[in-house]
């Protein structure tokens, strides 16, 4: 190949480079609703409500998440304002399809145009630190050796119901279907991670644990066990190998453990020896995770600092401190000055301002550094 040849082959692979770049980052367009409840009569004001959630809706279709928004943050007005803030940057460009008023609701089709990337990194910053995905599958015992898993099994289960009996929201991967073998395999492997990250994004989950369980017929009944002696009971040792990961700060998925556990069970048969091998498993491997689950939340828990319009009175504090300290993944509460508390927080911020809503706390500024409420009357 000469000089001229090697030339216009890499000007070829230059621009072709840069049409699939341009062609990952274009702005995709989808229909989106968004209604909102007219308020003494301001049919415009409750417009543009209406079309700015109809543009938060188009950003979480184009985002692919699975959760919306509103199943987790329930204050209107706070979510409003998030709305606002999520979608500058995002929405390159929307058109009014169809616009309507039903008795005192406003109601309008928008076709929003979305920056995906964008659209992704937005909606990350209304992940969950407490929300964590699992996905555990166990294969089967098969005398066939074909490679059958069960998604739902005995160790994952328990798991998965331990997780939420203390509080956090668990997305179990296996209803989904979404995430394969081979994507578990490449991710214990340390190598691509990609839909790993999407699910973590799907589901507002700030956290994942994924793995797989391999069963061992370690004896069988009957067999010589030395000596003149037939083993009684069938072994099984169940073999778990399993990473649990986070994103951090610039949405990077990290590993915050990973290695392997086994447990082994006996039964008459090989079917219940696997089961009690499952059962002895998590056994052991439960108290590791969840003590790795609340080490990551002590660590990622920031302060914020509450103050409250109209206190007048240290007994006022000492009750609003007792308030607050009932909120959900409140660690701490500690008094700044009659009005101000540092509160700390392991969860996003917007979600501590969702909790004061819930308990009859005005939100009339926000930052994740500090927020400021007023008592509702």
């Amino acid at each position: 190949m000469n000089y001229s040849e090697i030339v216009s082959s890499v000007a070829a692979l230059f621009f072709s480079f840069i049409l699939i770049s341009a062609a990952s980052a274009a702005p995709v367009c989808v229909n989106a609703t968004g209604e909102s409840i007219v308020l003494r009569g301001d049919l415009p004001s409750a417009k543009i409500e209406a079309v700015n959630r109809a543009k938060f809706a188009a950003v979480e279709q184009v985002a692919g998440v699975d959760v919306k928004s509103r199943t987790v943050v329930e204050d209107s007005a706070l979510l409003d304002d998030i709305i606002t803030t999520r979608t500058r940057g995002v929405v390159t460009g929307y058109r009014i399809v169809k616009e309507a008023q039903i008795g005192d609701t406003a109601k309008v089709v928008v076709n929003v145009c979305v920056e995906p990337v964008n659209a992704r990194e937005a909606m990350s910053s209304l992940s969950l630190n407490t929300a964590i995905s699992v996905y555990l599958p166990a294969r089967k015992l098969t005398r066939s050796g074909k490679q059958e898993y069960d998604d739902e099994n005995f160790l994952s289960q328990s798991i998965i119901g331990k997780l939420a009996e203390q509080g956090y929201s668990v997305r179990d991967l296996a209803e989904s279907h979404a995430l394969k073998l081979k994507d578990i395999d490449a991710a214990l492997k340390g190598g691509d991670q990609t839909s790993v990250r999407s699910l973590a994004y799907r589901y507002l989950a700030n956290s994942i644990l994924i793995g797989k369980v391999e069963p061992v017929a370690s004896a069988v009944k009957g067999s010589d066990a030395g000596y003149g002696i037939s083993m009684p009971f069938n072994a099984v040792t169940a073999r778990l190998t399993y990473r649990l990961m986070a994103k951090d700060s610039s949405g990077k998925m990290v590993v915050l453990s990973a290695g392997n556990e086994e447990a082994k069970g006996l039964a008459p048969n090989q079917e219940d020896a696997y089961a009690e091998a499952l059962k002895n498993l998590s056994e052991v491997f439960l108290p590791v995770i969840v003590d790795k689950i609340h080490s990551r939340l002590d660590e990622i828990s920031g302060k914020v600092l509450v103050k409250i319009i109209g206190v007048k009175d240290p007994a006022e504090t000492f009750a609003l401190r007792d308030q607050l300290q009932k909120i959900s993944w409140v660690t701490k509460v500690e008094e700044k000055g009659l009005d101000e508390l540092w509160v700390s927080f392991s969860e996003n911020p917007i979600y501590l301002a969702n909790g004061l809503s819930q308990k009859g706390f005005r939100i009339t500024a926000y930052s994740r550094e500090a927020i400021t409420v007023q008592r509702r009357q």
